[in-house]
């Protein structure tokens, strides 16, 4: 009798196995295909308030270089950089003097978060560029430090993005985590990793090894900042490394390069000189927690 149960719940353990394993198989089958990669983002160039299918446009690079081209104004330069050949990332040159950094997001809209559409409107921006990085479960929950004006919507993690990106009015600024504190910058966003410190690469070989993604990316470069993005998944080691390589073609110097959260997050984008046009690469219609802004002073 004893074998004989023993067998019994050895048999039902087997089967609870196996339908157990059915369900968290098929979990996993879409939480693998929810956490891969994006391939491709929308890009184009769209009258204000953008429509669904407007963003089913992608725009080859080139393609999209020259709407941002014609969207230019003075104290904004865009760059087309080539990587083996190809174009690799859009890059605009941003003259401080002429325009003013503006952190937006959940804490001027309770925790609703903003589109880039949106902000653009509501906070009479030319340029903006996004996002801060997220929580997986929730998008619109700051991982990390969100300083805005002033008020801490979500606290300093020691560990992880190991930079802070800070908004004053003059401009930009970069320090490590470990070096922040309240007062620094008027707004301030915990971001990472660093990509380039001091002038120089801050990347590990080792980030070769990690997936691909899209990327957008801020510099900090004196009297100027560069806003950037990829046009092609990348590793941050490869965008560094060129960017670098293109400063020096230009003969511009930035200090500091950090990460914004990249994939599905990414976002640059600009409103054209009469703001019922906008251009962008990314999503413009979907809420972000933080997004980085410009306009003109």
């Amino acid at each position: 009798m004893v074998k004989l149960l023993s067998r019994l719940a050895w048999t039902v353990f087997v089967v609870l196995v196996a339908v157990l394993s059915g369900c968290d198989s098929s979990k996993s089958v879409l939480s693998v295909s929810a956490r891969e990669s994006a391939n491709r983002v929308p890009a184009g160039e769209s009258l204000l308030p953008i429509a669904s299918a407007a963003l089913e446009q992608t725009m080859a690079p080139r393609e999209l270089f020259e709407a941002f081209k014609r969207a230019e104004e003075p104290g904004i330069r865009t760059h087309l950089i080539d990587l083996d050949g190809k174009p690799s990332m859009i890059v605009f040159e941003i003259d401080l003097a002429l325009f003013e950094p503006l952190l937006v997001g959940v804490g001027q809209n309770a925790r609703a978060g903003v589109t880039a559409g949106d902000a653009m409107a509501r906070f009479d921006l030319r340029l903006i560029i996004g996002s801060g990085f997220v929580s997986e479960l929730n998008s619109l929950s700051p991982v990390g430090l969100l300083q805005m004006n002033g008020s801490v919507l979500s606290e300093l993690q020691r560990y992880g993005y190991t930079r802070i990106l800070g908004v004053r009015s003059e401009g930009l600024g970069v320090v490590a985590s470990r070096e922040y504190h309240i007062g620094m910058f008027t707004s301030a966003l915990q971001v990472g990793p660093g990509i380039v410190e001091e002038g120089k690469l801050d990347i590990s070989e080792r980030d070769l090894e990690r997936p691909k993604y899209f990327r957008t990316f801020v510099a900090t470069c004196g009297t100027r900042t560069l806003i950037g993005a990829s046009q092609v998944p990348m590793h941050l080691h490869t965008l560094g490394k060129r960017l670098l390589e293109y400063l020096v073609e230009v003969e511009l110097t930035c200090d500091e390069v950090v990460n914004l959260a990249g994939d599905r997050e990414v976002i640059l984008a600009m409103a054209t000189d009469d703001e019922s046009r906008l251009v962008y690469f990314g999503h413009p219609n979907t809420a972000k927690a933080s997004l980085l802004g410009f306009r003109r002073r």
